[in-house]
């Protein structure tokens, strides 16, 4: 079964731990633990996860500690903060920083997976909006080079073959961020092949597109005479055969 998300749980109460995590992976969810705070920074720097949930005082998490490291080093990473012990001092510090929900124990299992699936969703759909905004990035440079080293002596454009095949990579790019964002506010996996794309709600449209750029590229390659437009072409006809 594919994971509703991956969630690290922090909390020196074995009993709570355990049996949290469990409710959590019966749910969908792929859970690890650890017992201190120490622990739990070593192991965000070695994976990445949707989702810490953290116990307010527990070792290594004195006056918010790993909530604050973790602010600093994985920035953007959503934390749920579960304490037995509430102040208004604390849950006014947790406003300050990357806290989604401040709960106090004993938690309603129902409510504990309700702030977990708006927290993770969030998440991915800012990292999606992250991979977009740094696609656009790439996707600007790669031009403005074109445009200042890569410039046809005798007519002063960019050569066509190399404008086709840089702005088809992105559309096609834009198109899976496009779709992996819908995913992430659904609260569906987004780390999934480009090749379902294809055989997504708007699967049929994409591949007339698809078709579409092949007769067009079929159509013009008398005009053009490009080995990298031929290729193009041909990828793109393998993509239809093989999805």
């Amino acid at each position: 079964m594919t994971s509703r998300g991956r969630i690290l749980l922090a909390d020196d109460e074995p009993t709570f731990l355990h049996s949290t995590a469990d409710l959590l992976r019966r749910e969908g969810y792929e859970c690890h633990t650890v017992a201190d705070g120490a622990s739990a920074l070593a192991r965000v720097a070695e994976q990445p996860f949707d989702l810490l949930i953290t116990d307010l005082q527990m070792p290594g998490n004195s006056d918010l500690a790993l909530i604050r490291q973790i602010a600093a080093t994985r920035g953007g990473l959503p934390v749920l903060v579960i304490t037995g012990v509430p102040s208004v001092r604390s849950a006014m510090a947790c406003v300050e920083l990357p806290v989604a929900a401040y709960l106090v124990k004993p938690v309603l299992f129902a409510d504990l997976i309700d702030k977990v699936h708006t927290a993770i969703a969030r998440f991915r759909a800012w990292q999606t909006m992250q991979n977009a905004e740094r696609r656009l990035g790439e996707w600007r440079h790669d031009f403005e080079h074109l445009a200042a080293g890569d410039r046809d002596a005798a007519s002063g454009a960019a050569p066509i073959d190399v404008f086709l095949s840089l702005t088809l990579r992105n559309v096609m790019g834009s198109l899976t961020d496009l779709e992996q964002l819908g995913r992430a506010l659904a609260g569906q996996p987004v780390a999934q092949h480009p090749c379902q794309l294809l055989n997504c709600p708007r699967g049929a449209q994409l591949q007339e597109a698809v078709r579409e750029t092949i007769r067009v590229l079929e159509e013009t390659k008398s005009s053009f005479k490009s080995k990298a437009l031929g290729e193009l072409r041909q990828r793109l006809e393998l993509l239809l055969e093989h999805n």
